[in-house]
């Protein structure tokens, strides 16, 4: 039991870091014009613009949920891990609608940066006394998510 204040702490810190990277980088609008997308043939009929906005309304939906993990992060983190494992899932079906090919690989390396923090968390979910080692990475991947974030958002005001 000594260690639940430590992996309640840990959870919480990563639900927040998760929370406030999710969709940091909402797309400019391109008044409908679709220009981007008309700049070349696309594998997909999904247009940058069309994409970016599926990212930010469901996406900013899914980011939504894993803030409020920060707030039952403390009194139940076992819950608060497995419900950001469904967030991971949803962050991944997303990833199946969203098939520009130039925002789908942009998108999937912030979902996969985003997995990293289920992996973690799991780790420290199964074995509580892991909290202290598992803070340094949890720190790259943040870094990870906030990078990969960054740059969904770039391509998507491109």
């Amino acid at each position: 039991m000594r260690t639940a204040p430590k992996s309640a702490l840990f959870i919480t810190a990563l639900a927040l870091a998760v929370g406030l990277t999710g969709c940091s980088g909402a797309p400019a609008s391109d008044g409908g014009d679709g220009q981007k997308a008309d700049d070349k043939p696309a594998a997909s009929s999904q247009s940058v613009a069309d994409a970016c906005q599926l990212f930010v309304d469901e996406g900013t939906e899914i980011s939504n949920k894993a803030q409020e993990l920060s707030a039952s992060a403390s009194t139940d983190p076992e819950a608060a891990a497995a419900a950001l494992e469904d967030v991971q899932k949803e962050f991944e079906a997303l990833g199946e609608k969203i098939t520009n090919e130039e925002i789908s690989p942009v998108y999937n390396e912030f979902v996969n940066a985003y997995g990293e923090f289920s992996t973690i968390i799991g780790e420290v979910s199964a074995d509580p006394s892991k909290a202290s080692e598992a803070m340094e990475k949890m720190s790259d991947t943040v870094t990870k998510v906030t990078d990969a974030s960054k740059k969904l958002g770039e391509a998507c005001q491109s």
